[in-house]
């Protein structure tokens, strides 16, 4: 069995960790902080699972981990289109100054390999295409758009002067188990659990924004996948290949939790794109993935899970 690092102990990577163990791999999870998902939820039979804490960059030791990994797989990046907005220096440092130390760090190791996530909606920003592929032209009207651009150029430059492998996924909405609305990760999160603890729902806009959501593990499915087969340099989308709006995806989550929830709508935000679905055809031709859960099974698993997390930890 192959040896795989992961940085980035989030909801992404924990599943992507669980994923990768439960085929029998050897994974060493390197991050500063890991998902209760991850923390919690129990090991592979086949497979393990090493937590290794650190900082990016200057991360101690994180040279000899991606020596010895046959892929990386960098899912880190703590970046929203919000808090790049608000805070656009802070953006840079948490999401492109991390990946670029990575892709510094593997020159000097035999490993050529990288898996990054990108953006899937913010990348293209405004896009007159639907659905969106991946030869759409990007023009990012959100700062955090941007830094994903710019961390997947970066990876194509090495790849051109390194001869590294990159395989980019440019993810829509990944949404499930794991996904802890306090750090900014997530509508559907955030909605179950404000509708779990009877606290009011933020909406912005009208609600006729539409997202393409994808569970996150098909999306989980989709990484591995491409980390082991695909030939990179490469860009892929990930997504459900389907849109629903805002409106819609808060009457199915009330549907599921039996409730109805106050609701403050206030203006959309000038960050915010009117409308993302993926093309996932390149994808599906090349590797076979395709994401199968729906939308309704997905937000069920997800209220399942927020019901599940101690009050301490939505508070």
């Amino acid at each position: 069995m192959s040896n795989y690092l992961v940085v980035g102990g989030g909801f992404l990577g924990s599943h992507v960790a669980h994923r990768l163990a439960a085929d029998g791999h050897t994974v060493v999870v390197f991050s500063r902080s890991f998902n209760d998902w991850l923390v919690r939820h129990e090991r592979p039979r086949s497979g393990s699972i090493e937590l290794a804490e650190g900082e990016l960059p200057g991360a101690h030791g994180l040279a000899d981990l991606i020596e010895q990994a046959d892929v990386v797989f960098y899912l880190a990046g703590s970046s929203t289109p919000a808090t790049a907005q608000t805070d656009p220096g802070g953006s840079i440092m948490s999401s492109v100054v991390p990946a670029a130390a990575v892709l510094d760090l593997m020159r000097e190791t035999s490993t050529r390999r990288i898996v990054i996530a990108s953006s899937g909606g913010t990348v293209y920003g405004a896009v007159n295409q639907l659905p969106t592929s991946e030869q759409h032209p990007t023009e990012p009207i959100s700062l955090h758009g941007h830094n994903s651009l710019t961390i997947e150029r970066y990876a194509m430059f090495f790849a051109e002067r390194h001869d590294f492998q990159p395989i980019i996924l440019r993810y829509s909405n990944p949404f499930g188990p794991g996904q802890l609305a306090r750090r900014g990760q997530g509508v559907v999160a955030a909605w179950c659990e404000a509708l779990a603890h009877d606290e009011t729902i933020t909406l912005y806009g009208d609600g006729r924004a539409r997202r393409d959501f994808v569970f996150v593990e098909d999306a989980a499915d989709a990484t591995v996948r491409a980390g082991l087969n695909a030939k990179g340099p490469v860009i892929y989308n990930v997504g459900s290949g389907e849109s629903t709006s805002l409106q819609s995806l808060l009457e199915l989550i009330q549907r599921e939790a039996g409730r109805r929830a106050r609701i403050d709508q206030i203006s959309a935000r000038p960050v915010d794109v009117p409308i993302t679905q993926l093309d996932c055809t390149r994808i599906a031709d090349e590797l076979g993935w395709k994401a199968t859960t729906s939308l309704e099974d997905g937000v069920r698993a997800s209220w399942q899970w927020t019901l599940q997390l101690p009050y301490e930890r939505l508070a």
